[in-house]
């Protein structure tokens, strides 16, 4: 017994000993997890922006224009806010301040720009200009546009390629039918608009506008004759501006039409454009043209009795017309075209084309498209009638 309480106060007292270590190795245990779960400070480049109402969110200061704050939140994604709704933002971006009224050109200084680090409170863009520059303060309600240096910069001095810069939607449909008639339908479009520069706070320089559309459908039955149409229609325009709404242009336009007994109709001219409307919402431009035009035709098909073959023309004629866009609520997108082409040659030859569209929305950069082409020639092949129309409908993807 004695031996045993002998070993049983040494063993107390090694336990004893080591309570400190234990205690201190449990109380490091608590202390890891705690402090892994307390609220990480914003990463370094991270802007904040913080609201009237005292909210917040970190992520990043994108643009401003015309009062529309533009800024990305991982979690919240692209927002929109107006100043009055916003306390401060602090970025540690630069940016080019833009004012009220101030005209920017290629020719204008970066000196005569407010750019440098900016950051934003009590309604003042504080803007410092360079490594330990001066601070200029432009009111909030003056600062027309705030765009981020490298895009202040390729828009203002670079040159983009010929690649670069595209914007516009892809369309295709289709339907088909297998029944006593068996029936396809195929129609797809491409209309395609490069502006250089690409942003509203410089003067256009020039512009490239390329637009396609076909359709294809044909029915057959065993037993008996089939039946097809197959119109192709395809144009390509490039602007000059010398002025903020005047431009020079030259054009370029090719269609084909089966059910018209046209074979090819080309034609190539160059005119004068202007843009009557352009703000945030809808753009109307009206446009004319002097060209060159040739008409060439086949035999139109399924008429009996054999009508004999349309020859070919050759005029002179112009082109007189407008292309409209209005962006409705929703994000519904609405266009709109139509030219009337005289011949001045042959006055009988004279021709009209009416397109019109209706996109919406749907799932990121996919929409669903209905839309129109009219086409009406005054002189088609013999044994065609004079107007085709069609509508279609399908699927878009949109440029950005």
């Amino acid at each position: 017994m004695p031996q045993f309480r002998t070993v049983s106060r040494r063993f107390l007292r090694r336990v004893l000993s080591t309570l400190p270590v234990l205690l201190a190795a449990l109380g490091l245990a608590f202390a890891v997890p705690m402090h892994a779960q307390a609220p990480a400070a914003p990463a370094p480049g991270t802007d904040v922006i913080v609201f009237t109402n005292g909210d917040q969110l970190t992520g990043k200061f994108l643009r401003e224009t015309s009062g529309s704050v533009i800024f990305h939140s991982d979690v919240a994604g692209d927002i929109t806010v107006t100043w009055d709704k916003i306390k401060s933002i602090k970025t540690g971006q630069q940016f080019a301040v833009i004012q009220q009224g101030q005209h920017v050109t290629r020719k204008t200084a970066d000196a005569d720009i407010a750019l440098g680090s900016v950051q934003v409170e009590d309604n003042q863009v504080k803007v410092t200009q360079g490594t330990g520059g001066a601070t200029k303060d432009i009111p909030v309600k003056d600062a027309q546009y705030v765009i981020d240096k490298d895009t202040y910069t390729k828009e203002l001095r670079g040159n983009p390629g010929i690649f670069s810069g595209w914007t516009g939607g892809l369309t295709a449909g289709a339907t088909l039918i297998e029944a006593t008639q068996n029936s396809r339908n195929f129609t797809g479009s491409a209309a395609l608009v490069r502006a250089i520069p690409s942003v509203t706070w410089l003067d256009p320089r020039d512009r490239t506008l390329v637009d396609f559309t076909a359709a294809y459908g044909s029915v057959t039955q065993p037993g008996t004759t089939g039946t097809k149409t197959n119109i192709i229609h395809g144009d390509a325009e490039h602007d000059w501006f010398f002025s903020p709404r005047f431009y020079f242009l030259v054009d370029a336009s090719f269609d084909h039409n089966y059910s018209q007994g046209l074979s090819l109709q080309q034609s190539y001219g160059g005119g004068i454009g202007y843009t009557v409307i352009k703000d945030k919402k809808q753009q109307l431009d009206v446009k004319f043209d002097v060209h060159y035009e040739r008409q060439q035709y086949f035999i139109t098909p399924n008429v009996f009795p054999i009508p004999a073959l349309t020859p070919s023309k050759n005029l002179i004629g112009m082109d007189f017309g407008d292309t409209y866009m209005l962006k409705l609520p929703h994000g519904l997108v609405f266009n709109e075209g139509a030219v009337i082409t005289p011949a001045f040659n042959q006055t009988n030859a004279w021709s009209a084309e009416a397109t019109a569209g209706l996109l919406f929305p749907v799932y990121k950069n996919f929409g669903f498209t209905i839309g129109t082409l009219d086409d009406f020639l005054n002189d088609p092949a013999a044994g065609s009638k004079k107007n085709s129309f069609q509508f279609t409908a399908g699927v878009t993807y949109t440029l950005k």
